[in-house]
């Protein structure tokens, strides 16, 4: 007796303690970030300066549980990978967790082991233990966790569509060594775990490209006898990660068309959320990237990649996505498929740790987190009586506002080829800045501007100087999350289930 009415006190303290603790996400509207990839030479600390170069905002890390055996949990500490981004400007990193350093599919035979044992997590639960303490010691820093990557990927893409009415198998799902109830295991063990050390992390599914496999895991549970809703995958991720390689998207080759793809994609995966009624508090794209230059079967440039990622930002806030992870930073001289063009950098494998080059497509994400990082989409500001094919987001801070705006080049075959369109703006002057920060000053002719706009994205102040060209704004701020009742369900769990 007096135990029950010592845990019923116990839990009593923790609910008044949540409710007035409940908070909501106040950090930036928008993060650009990366996935930095490994080069033999370069350590995780000689890649902060290059991230910042790129004005690179957050990171997606990997977290693989034997490479912390092998090195100790701090080793990123240790090892300053942390300390050097976070000088670079880093913040809100994202960490996708997997098992084995060498093989991401691999799961361990244990995570049907108890995950806890007398109120502490289970040590033979290797998973688990893994997850307690990699949240124990970077939970200042990450705040987001992936559960493995791609656990979706099919060799077979027509398989896919079965995931609407069965369970997706461990044969189908080849980049993982397990079906959809052990995907769903490792979510609870990751939810339960993290949570009961840090309640305002984010647990999420890794990186997914099908939204019939997120349907999937809202809808089973850890293994195929569960049937109680309460314990189906819904109930323990709070965040949605997507990636998203315009290349499969859409075969058209223009910036505007990737873009509208990658709308068409999180709407997918929204219509499955609403359908179950979940409410993600958190939305990201943890791997998304364009070839800077063509190859055998697929179509690259570097008009296309600055236009893509310059338009991203803006396409993104507005289908509630608030961080994209570029892959990746670096190209491979070696490789001849499209993801070993992708880097922002030419490949810096051979080079001195001073001459890594910054391509001349990646300057525009320096140029908009100079214009628009401190700054959030007003449409209060919103410019009317446009010409048809422009498009143009307002962007404002309590000094200024900057109006982005380009030509759509959807019904082009390339960036290049879009025609370009006159516009003019009720203004006495104009301040008009193009995606390396070359700025010029527009007079006004009777009241109007005129601007000559293309595909290329040109950042525009009216009647306003502008920011002093090359100087970037400081660090963004650090990210706070809500939370609900966390705390109380674990232990309520803790109390009737082990």
């Amino acid at each position: 007796m007096k135990e029950k009415i010592f845990l019923l006190i116990l839990i009593s303290t923790l609910f008044v303690n949540i409710v007035l603790s409940s908070g909501k996400y106040n950090g930036p509207q928008y993060l650009n970030g990366i996935n930095a990839g490994y080069k033999s030479g370069w350590s995780n600390s000689d890649l902060g300066p290059l991230m910042g170069e790129a004005a690179i905002r957050s990171q997606r890390m990997k977290f693989p549980c034997t490479f912390f055996q092998t090195w100790g949990y701090k080793i990123l500490y240790d090892n300053d990978s942390f300390g050097s981004s976070k000088r670079a400007g880093q913040s809100n990193f994202t960490a996708f967790i997997t098992y084995n350093q060498s093989d991401d599919s691999r799961v361990p035979s244990s995570i049907y082991e108890p995950i806890w044992i007398n109120g502490k997590v289970n040590p033979a639960n290797e998973f688990a233990y893994c997850v307690s303490q990699i949240v124990n010691t970077y939970k200042n820093d990450v705040k987001i966790y992936e559960i493995y990557n791609e656990p979706d990927w099919v060799s077979d893409w027509t398989v896919v569509s079965t995931w609407a009415t069965n369970p997706p198998t461990a044969a189908q799902m080849v980049r993982f060594q397990g079906d959809i109830f052990t995907y769903v295991r490792l979510l609870r063990i990751s939810w339960e775990v993290a949570k009961s050390i840090d309640p305002t992390c984010f647990i999420t599914v890794g990186g997914l490209g099908y939204p019939l496999f997120l349907d999937a895991v809202l809808r089973y549970g850890e293994n195929s006898s569960v049937t109680n809703p309460s314990l189906f995958g819904k109930n323990y991720i709070d965040a949605i990660s997507t990636h998203f390689y315009p290349m499969y998207g859409t075969s058209k080759t223009n910036s505007d068309a990737y873009l509208s793809a990658y709308i068409d994609l999180q709407n997918n995966f929204r219509k499955v959320t609403n359908k179950y009624n979940f409410h993600p508090s958190i939305w990201i794209v943890t791997e998304t990237g364009v070839a800077t230059k063509s190859g055998t079967g697929y179509y690259g440039s570097s008009a296309l990649a600055r236009n893509y990622f310059l338009k991203l930002p803006s396409i993104s806030t507005s289908v509630g996505v608030c961080q994209n992870h570029i892959f990746i930073l670096g190209d491979t001289n070696s490789g001849t498929n499209a993801f070993a063009n992708m880097g922002l950098f030419y490949d810096y494998q051979n080079v001195a740790k001073n001459k890594a080059l910054l391509k001349d497509s990646s300057k525009s994400l320096v140029t908009w987190d100079h214009h628009l990082f401190g700054k959030t989409l007003d449409t209060s500001k919103n410019l009317t009586s446009l010409p048809a094919g422009v498009i143009s987001y307002a962007y404002s801070d309590s000094n200024s506002t900057c109006y982005f705006i380009w030509a759509n080049s959807t019904n082009f075959g390339t960036d290049e080829e879009t025609a370009p369109i006159e516009i003019q703006l009720s203004a006495e002057f104009a301040s008009v800045y193009n995606y390396s920060n070359e700025k010029k000053t527009i007079s006004s002719s009777n009241g109007k501007v005129k601007l000559i706009v293309d595909s290329t994205p040109q950042f525009v102040y009216l009647n306003y100087q502008g920011p002093d060209s090359g100087e970037n704004p400081s660090n963004s701020p650090n990210i706070s999350f809500s939370f609900n009742l966390i705390i109380l369900t674990i232990i309520i769990n803790f109390i009737f289930f082990f």
